[in-house]
């Protein structure tokens, strides 16, 4: 019986990681920027969308590994799946949320939320205060996502 059960969940999980929808704060952008009026600035403060304190986001490219990852926090990121496009949230040090998104090496993929702006380090870091965009939704064939510049 074990046994079985564990075959169905072997076989089940990698489908369902594979049609697995955006994160939690991926989602909500992609619901506030949704509810934009087309003909007016959309403007997306990434702190209203969250439910949590938090002091610094790092926003990491597909290719970030976890050299890349360890440095940019200063501290050992657990569990990374390679190949995902990394959001993670930190307070005091600490990490206090995360999403690690799928990617496609192609182009970007339904949903995806591709923050605009100089990568250094295959990071970009932006703080709670001035985590400030405008937002763009963009179609394409497979679906659409959403363009994010910081605004200064």
């Amino acid at each position: 019986m074990f046994v079985k059960q564990f075959l169905v969940f072997a076989f089940v999980l990698p489908i369902m990681i594979s049609c697995s929808k955006s994160g939690v704060i991926e989602q909500r952008i992609g619901d506030r920027v949704n509810a934009c009026k087309l003909t007016e600035a959309c403007i997306i403060k990434i702190k209203e969308l969250t439910d949590f304190q938090w002091d610094k986001m790092y926003v990491f490219t597909s290719g970030a590994r976890n050299e890349h990852i360890d440095k940019a926090l200063g501290i050992k990121y657990p569990d990374l799946i390679e190949f995902t496009r990394l959001m993670v949230f930190t307070k005091d040090g600490k990490i206090v949320h995360r999403e690690e998104q799928p990617t496609d090496i192609e182009g970007v993929v339904n949903g995806q939320v591709d923050f605009q702006g100089s990568y250094i380090d295959r990071y970009s870091l932006y703080l709670s205060d001035t985590a400030l965009f405008r937002a763009e939704r963009i179609e394409f064939k497979e679906g659409r996502y959403y363009k994010l510049t910081q605004m200064k």
